[in-house]
């Protein structure tokens, strides 16, 4: 693991699904996300994300892209860097109603899935996003999904599409 200073503290990406399964299983993009991955050191994930992300494995199984034991090793390293503190999770404040309602709101808005919806919220107003704000970070959503880049950006949000480009918007490097 490299060494991070306090400069690669102050950056934090958000993985969607689709950026943390790059991480894991090589495809296009894969090379950017594993860069930035090994450059900084601060990176979340909401319980949905990972969750998806685990269900894009399952699939990519199912449909003979992984082997079954590729697919337990890819899940196996992911879980290894939630276990070891590589990525957290972090969810939307809250809860309940009106979490759902305003998730709700963002989806048919931007024509998103829920999980796309909770996303932004987690990293408009969660808790990470906002301690993070108060000490000048530079918070990113990476992802591969253009409706969710889309719409994270119409919602004034830093978005990086690791297929697209190598690396993060104003991503500061040690």
């Amino acid at each position: 693991m490299p060494d991070f200073d306090s400069v690669s503290y102050r950056y934090i990406t958000y993985f969607d699904a689709s950026a943390a399964v790059k991480l894991i299983v090589p495809e296009p993009g894969s090379d950017n996300v594993r860069a930035h991955f090994n450059e900084h050191a601060r990176f979340y994930m909401t319980s949905l994300c990972f969750a998806e992300a685990l269900g894009v494995l399952k699939r990519k199984m199912l449909r003979n892209q992984l082997t079954r034991e590729a697919y337990f090793d890819a899940c196996f390293e992911l879980m290894v860097y939630l276990d070891r503190g590589r990525i957290h999770l972090d969810d939307t404040p809250g809860g309940g109603l009106e979490i759902f309602l305003k998730a709700e709101a963002i989806a048919k808005k931007h024509k998103l899935d829920l999980s796309d919806a909770f996303q932004i919220i987690s990293v408009k107003h969660g808790k990470e996003f906002i301690a993070a704000a108060a000490q000048e970070s530079k918070t990113v959503i990476a992802t591969a999904d253009l409706e969710l880049e889309t719409a994270a950006e119409k919602e004034g949000l830093r978005v990086w599409n690791c297929e697209k480009s190598p690396r993060p918007p104003e991503c500061l490097t040690s």
